[in-house]
């Protein structure tokens, strides 16, 4: 795969306001062809929708060496919307299945960390907003 065509398939181009904003996972896959793999790492930033945001999350499986040849698995995944929890913050579910590898994939379903709410940087022409939207009309409503 060329550099460009993993750059359009790969790589989301942050947005100042969702840089800093990400969730890290840990879960492992079910199992398949009598092994298992980890999934880990840190999802994308929050790409909004409506009053919510998801992430994508694309990572490689960890390597399993206990049966048969050592290989991995993609996952490439969007994240559910905000699911908010206690002390102001959020995590999100994630569900799927891997890419297919020998034959074979495996399915997982977990949910990120949490991580503090942010606010959107708000759109709503209101001079000095800091409100949670629900009032305001968008253009991505």
């Amino acid at each position: 795969m060329s550099e460009e065509t993993q750059r359009q398939h790969y790589y989301v181009e942050p947005t100042c306001e969702s840089i800093e904003h990400n969730h890290a996972f840990i879960t492992i896959a079910d199992v398949a062809r009598d092994h298992q793999h980890g999934i880990l790492g840190t999802t994308g930033p929050a790409i909004y929708s409506g009053h919510s945001h998801f992430h994508r999350i694309c990572v490689l499986t960890t390597s399993d060496p206990k049966c048969g040849p050592i290989h991995w698995h993609v996952v490439d995944v969007v994240t559910g919307p905000a699911i908010e929890v206690a002390g102001n913050e959020h995590t999100h579910q994630f569900c799927g299945e891997t890419s297919c590898v020998l034959g074979h994939t495996h399915s997982f379903n977990s949910t990120t960390d949490t991580t503090p709410d942010r606010k959107k940087k708000c759109d709503c022409n209101h001079k000095d907003c800091d409100h949670d939207h629900k009032d305001c009309k968008r253009e991505d409503d």
